[in-house]
């Protein structure tokens, strides 16, 4: 019972990352920015316990084949020292990818990742989301979030590259945003970050700890 207990209070104080990489459309070329920006701001931050996994968002991505990279850092030093360049050289393998798929299902794997972080039971989860936040359903695909989807989950959307349109029209990005922060807080999270600069990310997730 001691010992259960102990890993139960160790858990409030580890952290669980999703990090969603669109691999559609024009988007697809960022890869490279994104593995970077995973590498400097949030591999660095971790700590004993945490987790991070790797999600493309393609066509399709309710599909545990989209889980690219996971790790569990453990508490031994050197080994997490491995681990972390393990992942580091998965993450650049990612980026050399060619892979482009034709829809954006950002809903699918957000939902994916919710029930991977709803599984570590970690006192921290949190959802990055590098995407340009336009998603578009291939015909038959229907995602519809519970009402606890993000229950306890801090969501932020990175690199947020604009599209022409947006340019055109402002008004069309802003409207996206806001549409995403109203779904994604109506079912539980405990906040969401617009657009959140790479160079805050790793103020960011200390300040949710």
């Amino acid at each position: 019972m001691a010992l259960l207990s102990s890993c139960s209070d160790n858990k409030q104080y580890e952290t669980a990352i999703c990090a969603l990489a669109d691999i559609s459309g024009t988007y697809a070329k960022e890869k490279g920015t994104m593995v970077k920006i995973i590498k400097a701001g949030i591999l660095p931050k971790m700590l004993p316990g945490d987790s991070l996994s790797l999600i493309a968002i393609d066509s399709s991505s309710y599909d545990e084949k989209n889980i690219r990279a996971q790790l569990t850092l453990d508490y031994r030093p050197s080994q997490a020292n491995t681990q972390r360049m393990e992942f580091a050289n998965k993450l650049d393998a990612f980026a050399k990818e060619k892979v482009r798929s034709k829809y954006t299902d950002i809903s699918g794997a957000m939902m994916l990742c919710s029930g991977y972080l709803k599984s570590t039971h970690a006192g921290t989860q949190a959802i990055f989301v590098f995407s340009d936040m336009k998603e578009e359903l291939k015909p038959g695909l229907k995602r519809n979030f519970s009402d606890d989807e993000f229950a306890n989950m801090h969501l932020a959307a990175l690199n947020v590259i604009k599209l022409n349109t947006d340019n055109a029209n402002p008004q069309i990005y802003r409207s996206r945003m806001k549409k995403w922060e109203k779904r994604v807080m109506e079912h539980g999270a405990e906040s969401w970050k617009g657009d959140l600069k790479p160079t805050d990310l790793a103020e960011y997730i200390e300040s949710i700890r």
